[in-house]
């Protein structure tokens, strides 16, 4: 049997939870990937009525065959989808006209606007310049970052190593992001916590 493959996307997560972050807490621009895949009606809160609902939605979307498991063919297939669908909306967002094509100028004012995120979060300091320093300790947090993902995240998931990540499996994965991200432990996670919890990590890899 193929090796089976964790429900997670790039999704980015040490641990799952690690990965997960830096999957992210990545679609969704702006809002963070937690909220972009659990906050159903968008209200900036996730319950966890809403995470149960959206992970076994989630589970199921990439277990096309519906027997339980995901095997490695689902999830390129599922990892395809997501890449294109990513494709389409870097288009649309660099088509700023909408007229389906992309000028010359169109394209300029894009990468200006992702260089200048990218100088923001090279600056620690918000002196307007990046020393060696801070550029040095940017890329070091990048190197190999995305090397291996899907089967780091797999083996996180694959809990009792037998080569199968079953939806109980990826459940309890998904679950623990939501703990950690659930700092007053009431069952519903709010943007701000989503805040202070990539405030966190950021810190945390520094």
């Amino acid at each position: 049997m193929k090796k089976l493959l964790a429900l997670m996307t790039i999704v980015g997560f040490s641990s799952a939870t690690a990965m997960m972050s830096s999957l992210a807490i990545a679609g969704g621009h702006g809002k963070g990937k937690f909220m972009h895949f659990f906050d159903a009606n968008e209200d900036g809160n996730v319950t966890l009525e809403e995470f149960n609902t959206s992970a076994k939605a989630r589970f199921e979307r990439i277990d096309k065959d519906n027997n339980g498991e995901i095997t490695e063919d689902e999830f390129r297939t599922y990892i395809k989808a997501r890449r294109d669908e990513r494709k389409q909306q870097k288009f649309a967002r660099m088509d700023s006209n909408n007229d389906g094509q992309i000028s010359k100028d169109e394209y300029h004012a894009y990468q200006t606007k992702k260089a200048e995120r990218k100088f923001a979060r090279m600056d620690k300091n918000n002196d307007g310049f990046v020393s060696a320093e801070e550029h040095a300790t940017c890329k070091a947090g990048k190197h190999g970052k995305r090397k291996h993902r899907s089967g780091r995240i797999f083996n996180h998931m694959d809990s009792n190593n037998d080569g199968i990540v079953t939806q109980t499996e990826s459940y309890d994965a998904w679950l623990n992001w939501f703990k950690r991200i659930d700092s007053n432990t009431d069952n519903v996670v709010t943007a701000e916590e989503v805040k202070v919890y990539r405030e966190q990590r950021r810190k945390h890899k520094d």
